[in-house]
């Protein structure tokens, strides 16, 4: 696939206060909205569905659509706007229905990866950020083919055992899976229970098997400790969390299973140079992150900047 025909034009992190409409529209780039939470109605095509939680939206060119936000329970979304010129991506964006159900961990990883990347414009970020979309769009193809075989039509369902297999958390490789093995077996027990304490010993004895063969065993998969992986996963929680709610940093600690709100916040600023509350301030002021700074889009256009 080219790089050089993939233009990632910007990433939104958006917040749609009270009763938002947007009024119906069409553009010459290609849209995307994952729904990370409340709720609203899309209309497109003709077409209308409901707007919910893991929802991902794939808006063609040429498409006119529209959507409306709960007043009740507004919707928070992450928005891609890009420009294809691979036909092999392009084929693959075409095959996708407008609605498809994305509760992946990965899908909202490599949303997140892209989101950072923009922030903090380090060297060679569109670049990255281009290869995150490709990846991002691959896998949502496979996921929507996967579903769509299993169930014969319509947009992809979802599915517990795949929400399983998904990565954890900034750092660490983009492509693990907690499958059956071993180490596949030792991350979903820190998934689901990293609320509560987690020693290294109780975590080998629950797997019947001696904490140094495990850490052996994790380490040579993804090149991080098992006690590593839970405490950037639980960075991880904290930052949706601290996103997408309005839960205090308290009950955060809490939820995630830090040991202390003092210990959280110490851990949370090594992890990411800011404070638990710093970062929320930063997302609740972005809205949209411009990557493309010869192109813009005007009038729902893509235009070059003068």
């Amino acid at each position: 696939m080219s790089f050089q025909s993939t233009k990632v034009l910007s990433i939104s992190r958006c917040k749609y206060k009270f009763e938002s409409h947007v009024v119906n529209h069409c553009h010459n780039f290609h849209h995307l909205m994952y729904v990370v939470g409340g709720s609203g109605t899309l209309s497109a095509d003709g077409a209308v569905c409901g707007m919910n939680k893991h929802d991902m939206f794939v808006i063609q060119p040429g498409v006119y659509h529209s959507f409306v936000s709960d007043a009740s329970q507004p919707l928070r979304t992450v928005e891609v706007k890009a420009l294809v010129g691979d036909s092999q991506l392009e084929a693959c964006l075409e095959a996708m229905p407008i609605r498809i159900e994305a509760p992946h961990s990965k899908i909202k990883l490599l949303l997140e990866a892209m989101l950072d990347e923009a922030t903090y414009c380090r060297p060679q970020f569109k670049e990255i950020i281009t290869a995150h979309f490709i990846e991002f769009i691959m896998n949502i193809r496979r996921l929507y083919g996967a579903e769509a075989e299993g169930a014969g039509a319509g947009p992809a369902g979802h599915s517990d055992e795949g929400a399983e297999r998904e990565p954890a958390a900034k750092r660490l490789p983009v492509k693990a899976e907690a499958g059956d093995d071993l180490a596949g077996r030792a991350i979903r027990y820190i998934h689901a229970n990293c609320d509560r304490k987690i020693v290294l010993k109780e975590l080998a004895r629950k797997l019947a098997v001696s904490s140094a063969h495990l850490c052996r065993v994790f380490y040579g998969k993804y090149q991080l400790t098992p006690m590593q992986y839970l405490n950037n996963w639980r960075i991880y929680e904290t930052k949706q969390l601290l996103a997408n709610t309005e839960m205090s940093i308290t009950e955060i600690s809490a939820k995630v299973g830090f040991q202390s709100v003092h210990y959280l916040s110490r851990r949370f600023a090594a992890s990411e140079q800011l404070s638990p509350l710093q970062y929320r301030q930063r997302m609740k002021e972005i809205v949209e992150l411009r990557i493309e700074d010869k192109l813009e889009i005007v009038d729902q256009q893509i235009v070059k900047s003068t």
